[in-house]
């Protein structure tokens, strides 16, 4: 019984204290004003004020032409000039001022409410201030200007405490240089640092910006850009997870997922790592870079390495090209033809691929290698093909035959996309094997001739011409020597040939 008693004796004692506290939180101090000439009313507890009335409430002071005075509710409501000072730089304008000494609550009205720190200054017509919390917010549309930058929004929060902003609804920022159109933005205006929530676009005269998370600094035009993020230059952009960006130079750094495309010449590149300079229009891509450019007819040539640099070039009569380097394990495909070398170029100015360092090339059952390799293309096909030096070409027959023609220099011509012309020119060397109508084959020709003709159709070797005086033996085709089938360097390597584009990452 003792416990009991000495339990609810407790729980009293605790209810106590705990109302004592409640008390003294709700506590509040009265608002004491100051006027030329007050009026009492005939209902207790309010009186009208009249003539540079001033009310001071815990530190903040606020002026007006007429106010009444609710004494009992330690309310007051102020008319016509309205001034609030909060004591820490913080002040308001507007046509009407409703406040409640109890919540610290302030609802300010008119044509043009104002709100004013050392940093911004913010217009609407209807503006409520928490004193507890020194957030102000709009919900009916407002104008925030702050040095360059003019903000617009249908909701807008302001934390006086932080200088942060919260806009919301049809956001727009004006900057002489950008726009910036979006749904949720949260701004400093201390670090004059914008950051995104929501589907975002940002204009300028020379690019557009598009991200659905992400942060600007107005000031230094520094910007990370994250989720669904697009940097459009012109007739290119850049993309990819996440984005790093710096307006002044146009320069954007882009993580995992890369993608840059033009849309003008036509050609896209893809990879994990990435940097664009918008100001001189280049680009570096790494992490299994790929590169596809699409002819005419829809046809793709895709070409892959370790390393790519495109970037553009002037030369002295100001005519403008782009200059396209892969580096390191090169491999290109498309469905007509395929290669490998170790590193590769391409100029738009004449509109060749250049293949340095072991490289080869097949179209269909024919490959050609060399020291270097020049592919000239036309509108975005094959049409010249240039083997400067330890030219060699090797056609299969069947599956044990080959026909093999090298020398010093080849040169091929193409006839929509297939090779059909091949001419041979230096220290020409050839096996042949000639075939009867049926298909049979008639020998093996090897022979010896400074140039040399070769002439294909649907990528097989149709008849070969020496040009000169060849010195040459037809072996019967079972008669041939072990020792005189193939010419010296030879080495078919089929097996290497990249079919798909899943072919060109192994």
């Amino acid at each position: 019984m003792k416990n009991s008693l000495y339990k609810v004796l407790c729980l009293l004692l605790v209810f106590s204290f705990s109302e004592l506290q409640a008390q003294e939180k709700r506590k509040t101090k009265r608002i004491n004003y100051k006027a030329d000439k007050q009026l009492s009313s005939t209902q207790a507890g309010k009186t009208r004020l009249f003539g540079n009335v001033q009310f001071e409430h815990e530190g903040a002071l606020m002026d007006c032409d007429s106010a009444w005075y609710f004494k009992d509710e330690n309310r007051i409501i102020s008319f016509r000039n309205i001034e609030v000072n909060q004591g820490d730089s913080l002040f308001m304008w507007g046509d009407q001022l409703e406040y409640s000494g109890e919540t610290r609550q302030a609802v300010v009205t008119g044509e043009e409410v104002k709100l004013k720190d050392k940093e911004m200054t913010l217009t609407t017509d209807r503006l409520r201030l928490d004193r507890n919390t020194n957030i102000a917010y709009y919900t009916t549309g407002g104008i925030v200007e702050s040095d360059e930058n003019t903000l617009l929004s249908h909701e807008g929060y302001y934390n006086s405490n932080f200088k942060v902003f919260s806009f919301k609804d049809s956001v727009i920022l004006n900057n002489p240089q950008y726009t910036i159109y979006t749904d949720t933005m949260d701004y400093d205006s201390e670090a004059y640092i914008a950051y995104f929530f929501g589907p975002t676009t940002i204009i300028s005269d020379s690019s557009k910006i598009y991200c659905e998370n992400g942060r600007y600094n107005t000031q230094t035009d520094i910007a990370q850009f994250n989720k669904n993020a697009f940097i459009y230059d012109g007739p290119r952009y850049l993309t990819g997870d996440s984005l790093y960006y710096e307006r002044a130079g146009e320069y954007g750094e882009a993580f995992h997922n890369v993608l840059i495309h033009d849309t003008l010449d036509h050609y896209l590149i893809t990879g994990d790592y990435g940097e664009y300079f918008g100001v001189k229009d280049s680009a570096y891509v790494t992490g299994d870079p790929l590169y596809t450019v699409v002819d005419e007819e829809g046809d793709s040539l895709h070409v892959h390495g370790d390393t790519l640099y495109s970037s553009t070039h002037t030369d002295t009569l100001g005519n403008q090209s782009r200059l396209l380097q892969i580096f390191y394990g090169v491999r290109f495909m498309r469905k007509d033809m395929q290669g490998t070398c170790d590193s590769l170029s391409y100029s738009t100015l004449d509109s060749t691929f250049r293949m340095y360092k072991d490289p080869i090339m097949w179209d269909d059952s024919t490959q050609i290698t060399g020291d270097t390799i020049y592919l000239l293309t036309a509108n975005d096909k094959p049409d010249t093909l240039k083997v400067l030096t330890n030219a060699f070409m090797v056609s299969q027959t069947d599956s044990i035959r080959y026909n093999q023609v090298k020398g010093r220099q080849m040169l091929g011509k193409f006839g929509n996309g297939e090779l059909r012309k091949v001419y041979v020119n230096g220290n020409g060397e050839a096996i042949y094997y000639p075939k009867e109508e049926d298909g049979s084959y008639l020998g093996m020709n090897r022979s010896i001739c400074s140039r040399i003709l070769i002439i294909l159709k649907d990528s097989e070797v149709k008849r070969i011409t020496w040009i000169g005086k060849p010195e040459g033996v037809m072996h019967p085709i079972d008669k041939i020597p072990a020792d005189r089938k193939i010419l010296d360097g030879f080495k078919p390597r089929f097996d290497e040939r990249p079919l798909s584009k899943a072919d060109l990452f192994k």
